[in-house]
């Protein structure tokens, strides 16, 4: 050990003597990349699942659900993950989640503005409609961020048996009501499903968000139809946002009703479902872009109401999306009101002519779907919800 030390000091005075002097060198990785340049500053985590990626939970089959990963089909590679589930009666939370990286937590503040979630989505069969698909970005304190996968992701719509690439902007999720996830400490990506289908995803990672979806293909075939048009009666089947979730219950009953066999039930509370999303959606004709025939000046949507709580209309404003992505909301006026003569109900009829869409941008030419938003606390009921044309 003394013959290595003096071997050492005797070469650090030659070097000295020599009139040497160290020069200091930039590390460099297998790629040939230095901590000095753009290359290892890029994003580094970018493969949130490819081929067959451990860090995936809620693959349990369920009466409501059968997720598994299939090794004899995929995108890339040798697997992909095969998606089918239907919500029906009181089925927990149906989704999945991804640790990847091995749960490591992820900083995604360099890509938020620019970034995606990109992934290769077909049919198991046949041709299928949009599926409810709500993204989570879950941070290490338990905060999810939401994101709900539209038309506008899609490289073409329907969704068939060939394999397409889905891009869902980053920035979509700092749109999200706050609180907002602590982006810099990610520790999941959670999907989680309603309503139902059957699909398979594969190659699942943050893009760049340099593709142009849907630029030449339309989402959904415009129609036209009679009216009125029950948005809702009985039966929800395109809809998405029902659950029983802490603080959060959007159900089916039979009881109380305004005429039919359903209604809607709803019961909330923003102090206890913390970052829980606060709407819910339906469309009425198989997520199909709906047109209507003439000025929009001549209709109104009419539904019915029931609550025991003075304060809950205040907490709710009523709308509607087009495919072109514009969302308008309202909250309901005393004056929308009238007696729906059965009990509590109320009945609320807002004219058309209250949306301002012509001014805002809104593709009046292809409704995506009806939506109720929520905040504060209450409970109601809603049925019977309709687009009535005026004579």
């Amino acid at each position: 050990m003394k013959k290595a030390i003096i071997y050492i000091l005797f070469l650090s005075v030659i070097t000295v003597g020599c009139g040497i002097r160290m020069q200091t060198q930039q590390l460099t990785d297998e790629w040939g990349g230095t901590y000095a340049n753009n290359a290892v500053k890029e994003f580094q985590e970018k493969e949130i699942y490819n081929d067959q990626t451990v860090d995936v939970w809620g693959m349990e089959q369920t009466d409501c659900k059968n997720f598994s990963r299939v090794d004899t089909i995929s995108f890339s590679g040798k697997s992909c993950l095969s998606l089918t589930w239907n919500r029906t009666g009181k089925c927990p939370w149906i989704g999945f989640g991804i640790g990847w990286n091995g749960y490591a937590a992820k900083d995604l503040t360099e890509v938020m503005e620019k970034g995606s979630i990109d992934f290769y989505i077909r049919a198991i069969k046949g041709k299928q409609f949009i599926p409810t698909l709500i993204f989570l970005l879950e941070d290490y304190s338990g905060v999810q961020t939401a994101a709900l996968l539209k038309a506008k992701h899609l490289t073409h719509y329907p969704i068939d048996e060939e394999w397409q690439k889905v891009s869902i902007p980053l920035s979509t999720f700092l749109q999200a009501a706050k609180p907002l996830s602590d982006f810099s400490n990610i520790k999941s990506l959670n999907v989680e499903c309603q309503g139902e289908g059957a699909f398979l995803i594969d190659k699942i990672e943050i893009g760049g968000a340099n593709t142009n979806n849907g630029s030449s293909v339309k989402f959904g075939k415009a129609i036209t139809q009679n009216f009125p048009a029950f948005i809702f009666k009985d039966a929800a089947p395109y809809s998405w946002g029902f659950g029983n979730y802490k603080g959060k219950l959007i159900e089916m009953v039979s009881n109380p009703t305004f005429g039919g066999n359903q209604a809607i039930h709803l019961k909330w509370n923003d102090a206890e479902s913390g970052k829980q999303l606060r709407q819910f959606g339906m469309n009425w004709e198989h997520w199909q872009a709906i047109g209507l025939p003439d000025s929009v000046q001549t209709y109104a949507l009419q539904f019915y109401i029931n609550t025991n709580e003075v304060n809950t209309i205040n907490n709710l404003k009523i709308g509607f999306e087009s495919y072109n992505g514009k969302v308008i909301l309202l909250p309901i006026k005393q004056g929308y009101l009238s007696s729906g003569n059965n009990g509590n109900w109320q009945k609320v009829t807002i004219p058309f002519s209250e949306f301002n869409f012509e001014t805002s941008g809104f593709d009046i030419n292809r409704f995506k779907q009806f939506l109720v938003e929520f905040t504060g606390s209450g409970e109601l009921w809603l049925d019977e919800i309709s687009l009535q044309k005026s004579n």
